[in-house]
């Protein structure tokens, strides 16, 4: 029996048209929540204050141009520290000397390092143990407070 091929598309047309009900009694079912295109996971913001490193580069005689930040981290205590995980790090550069991190409220662990790009004994001499490429490390503790800034002057030995 040879059936016109218009014959497909009459069958077809209930079924499509009972998909496209189906579909629609579904779209108007569901409840559609709003979200925050700033905040799409809808998570309450947790209270933090804010912590600003205050890293300047100086030396009683080497020239600075020859000292270069290195590090800036922040770590829950020491041993996390000590092991490498820190909760926040900064990119740290040449021509940035203050840094900004938001932190929960608590005690926390900041370590900085700078090293010296002098020549011969130089850094040494200037308390950089290795000569070139030497560092010297600071390492403060701090306390984070709601809704305030804390500030840390960071200092190395000369």
């Amino acid at each position: 029996m040879n059936i016109p091929h218009h014959f497909d598309v009459i069958l077809l047309c209930p079924m499509r048209n009972l998909l496209i009900a189906g579909l629609a009694i579904l779209l108007i079912s569901c409840e559609l929540i709003p979200t925050d295109p700033n905040n799409p996971d809808n998570k309450t913001a947790e209270p933090f204050g804010t912590l600003v490193a205050d890293f300047p580069v100086t030396h009683s005689w080497l020239p600075t141009s020859k000292i270069i930040r290195t590090d800036l981290h922040i770590a829950v205590n020491a041993y996390e520290m000590y092991k490498g995980k820190y909760l926040q790090s900064a990119n740290v550069t040449d021509t940035q000397q203050k840094y900004t991190f938001y932190l929960a409220p608590g005690t926390y662990y900041l370590e900085a390092a700078i090293a010296c790009l002098c020549e011969g004994d130089s850094c040494s001499a200037g308390g950089f143990p290795g000569n070139k490429w030497g560092q010297k490390h600071a390492t403060y503790t701090f306390t984070v407070e709601e809704d305030k800034t804390t500030e840390v002057m960071i200092r190395f030995l000369q």
